[in-house]
């Protein structure tokens, strides 16, 4: 059976394959998409002459119409498509489509089922050249399509709001700013599903989004119930759910192996109280970054927005460990329970459990099930190359440091070959090599992929396999849909996984859903608030969203505190750009080639170019395509300086090099801005169809 696809796109199917021989025709998907959306009512011919064939005239236009029915049925070999009528219609025996069924969805209150078909904006990227008229009527409809979507997710939230299905009804109202994200009410209803929710702070971000963006694109204020609500979250700090950071373990008196086995313990912790239901916990890098200013106990938890704070200490003798923790009140910094382990190496992870359930038993958070994570080795060497490899991934981006992480992961997998976290941590290393540029692509990528498939394979469960298998998916696969479902998985097995929202946010904006990237990045930094590169990658998606004014505020927050962070100078350079600040954006993006080299000076190259000094920008590639560097592995970067001078033939030559070797950031080109002059060069359009991104 056929069936048009008209969210996200406009794709012809036959049994849910894409048609070739109707993917290269755009009057003909234009056909077929008036006459679906006209649903059992029809459209007559006139209508379509008129939308079509504007500049034609009407016998001309006529025939244009028969040809295209005829040339239609020709290559669907399916002489019924479309019959023979003065009004045209689907029978839907031999073509439905997905605004047919939303359609029917809403009318019967199928409302999940509507919000599942709705698949993205309506013949989204779908342009037809010289239909002034039919670009109107796409918008109409687009507008119509949202405003039913957004009635059926406010029916959906408020259903689960009144339900109490708390995390449900975030989802929703989630779903529903997306779509209307100028909208006082969705607004209100999102910022209290988060403070229902244990996500105060969350709540407060979005206030503050949202009143950047009514303020950009309407030039007036925010309503005074947002901000009374905002006001009324604020008071109400962490005490929503139960909270709690935990700080890094000290070693006192030991040497780096030992600092290096408090830290793991520490981010176990992290990991296994971030998996408890009911419990909110601090990320991993805001925890390390505030014990490292020294600051008092109260002060600590009103930076984090926690409750609670779990401090401890780590000495490790021959085969003997001990381990003493305290649980603290972070409001007067009263003991809540304290314990101290002295065992045998071998019953670490006992002391991990038992920890764990401690403090559950304190904060009153329901278990359900094991209190840390079953992902585990028997074998305790196997273990600590596995904290080492770790460490280095997530405290380390250079060469060294990641080949040196990938063969701790592939030592740990010699001693255990059962061990799913080595695997999965290894294909980490083999993917973070490939994006930084640092080895072949397509060979890292290929090991990273088998590893994260045989640690998947070994437990299913484990989150973190499923984020590493999503990220080679989107970088290297451009399988959107696929590494969507994955990182959703992993969200819903590890909810405080930042890790997880940070990349799924980056596919979300690749595909140019930047309000979901945003609402996954604002997640994200409820649990992670000192995390930089979260303010840094929130900045990006603005500017791809072309919102500088709202990219200036998160870069300008981490370049106080990360003022080494090449990508917040990069970014800012673009948003300076946006704005028509040319001398302030040049001087940003100096400051990242400073920082970072080859990358950095590719994005100087483009903002020479497009600001006049041509001549530099000349110099800046000539040396970046010169034998002495590794050009294809800049491929992308090198493709926007040539943008930037207006080079299209060049750009579009480079991004084939770049999508043949997987170069880095090629999976963001759709969003790049730098771009926007190629949209309408066919190479560019069958780039992006190869890439599923058309």
């Amino acid at each position: 059976m056929l069936r048009l696809r008209t969210f996200g796109g406009c794709v012809l199917e036959r049994d849910g394959v894409p048609l070739d021989a109707a993917s290269g025709q755009r009057k003909a998907l234009a056909l077929l998409a008036l006459v679906a959306a006209a649903g059992d009512r029809g459209i007559n011919r006139e209508r379509l002459l008129a939308w079509l064939w504007p500049d034609s005239d009407d016998a001309r236009a006529r025939t244009s119409l028969k040809q295209l029915i005829h040339s239609l049925r020709r290559r669907l070999e399916c002489p019924e498509v479309l019959p023979s009528a003065a009004v045209l219609r689907f029978d839907p025996r031999i073509i439905g489509s997905d605004v047919t069924e939303f359609r029917h969805a809403v009318r019967t209150g199928a409302h999940e089922r509507a919000v599942e078909l709705h698949a993205g904006p309506f013949l989204d990227g779908f342009y037809l050249k010289g239909a002034d008229d039919f670009e109107r009527w796409t918008a109409s409809e687009r507008a119509s399509l949202e405003a039913d979507l957004a009635r059926v997710l406010e029916s959906l939230a408020e259903r689960d709001t009144a339900r109490g299905a708390v995390r449900t009804s975030v989802e929703w109202w989630r779903r529903l700013v997306e779509v209307d994200p100028l909208s006082t009410r969705a607004t209100l209803g999102f910022m209290q599903a988060l403070g229902a929710a244990g996500e105060p702070a969350a709540a407060l971000r979005h206030a503050r989004s949202f009143e950047a963006r009514v303020g950009e694109e309407t030039g007036g204020s925010v309503d005074a119930t947002v901000r009374a609500l905002a006001a009324r979250l604020l008071r109400q700090g962490a005490a929503t759910l139960p909270s709690i950071a935990v700080l890094p373990f000290a070693s006192p008196g030991g040497g780096p192996a030992d600092e290096l086995f408090s830290d793991g313990l520490t981010d176990e912790l992290i990991g296994a109280l971030g998996r408890l239901p009911g419990l909110r916990v601090t990320g991993r890098t805001s925890s390390y970054a505030v014990k490292s200013r020294g600051l008092p106990v109260p002060a600590i938890g009103e930076t984090l927005g926690v409750a609670s704070l779990l401090e401890g200490s780590v000495r490790c003798a021959g085969d003997r460990l001990k381990v003493g923790v305290q649980l603290v009140s972070a409001g007067d910094n009263r003991v809540l329970w304290a314990e101290t382990y002295d065992r045998e190496m071998r019953d670490l992870f006992a002391v991990q459990e038992e920890i764990a359930r401690a403090i559950a038993e304190a904060l009153r958070v329901r278990l359900a099930g094991p209190a840390s994570s079953p992902a585990r080795s028997a074998d305790l060497v196997c273990y600590q190359l596995y904290l080492k490899g770790r460490y280095l991934t997530k405290t380390r981006v250079s060469r060294e440091a990641l080949h040196q992480a990938a063969r701790y992961f592939d030592q740990a997998i010699a001693i255990d070959p059962a061990f799913a976290p080595a695997f999965a941590g290894l294909s980490d290393a083999h993917a973070y090599l490939a994006v930084m540029g640092y080895g072949k692509p397509r060979e890292e990528f290929a090991a990273a992929i088998a590893a994260a498939r045989e640690a998947l394979r070994l437990d299913d469960t484990l989150a973190d396999a499923h984020v590493s298998l999503a990220h080679c998916l989107v970088v290297h696969d451009f399988e959107w849909a696929a590494a969507e479902q994955e990182f959703r998985l992993a969200i819903a097995l590890d909810s405080s996984n930042t890790t997880a929202r940070l990349i799924f946010a980056l596919c979300l904006q690749n595909q140019g859903r930047f309000d979901e990237a945003i609402a996954q990045l604002e997640a994200a930094k409820a649990l992670d608030p000192l995390a930089p590169f979260l303010d840094a990658v929130l900045g990006r998606v603005y500017v791809n969203a072309r919102m500088p004014e709202a990219a200036l505020r998160p870069l300008m927050e981490v370049l106080a505190f990360a003022p080494e962070l090449d990508v917040v100078h990069q970014q800012l350079g673009h948003a300076y750009l946006q704005l028509g600040r040319p001398a302030e954006a040049i001087a940003a993006l100096r400051r990242a080639a400073e920082l970072s080299g080859g990358r950095d000076s590719a994005h100087l190259a483009y903002g020479l170019a497009v600001t006049g000094a041509r001549d530099e920008a000349v110099v800046i590639l000539r040396h970046l395509t010169g034998p002495e560097s590794e050009p294809a592995q800049l491929a992308f970067h090198i493709a926007m300086a040539y943008a930037g001078l207006g080079d299209a033939d060049e750009a579009l030559r480079w991004l084939e090099v770049g999508y043949t070797e997987r170069a880095s950031f090629m999976d963001g080109i759709k969003v790049t801005p730098a771009f926007d002059p190629l949209h309408d060069d066919p190479r560019w359009t069958a780039l992006l169809r190869r890439m599923r991104l058309a």
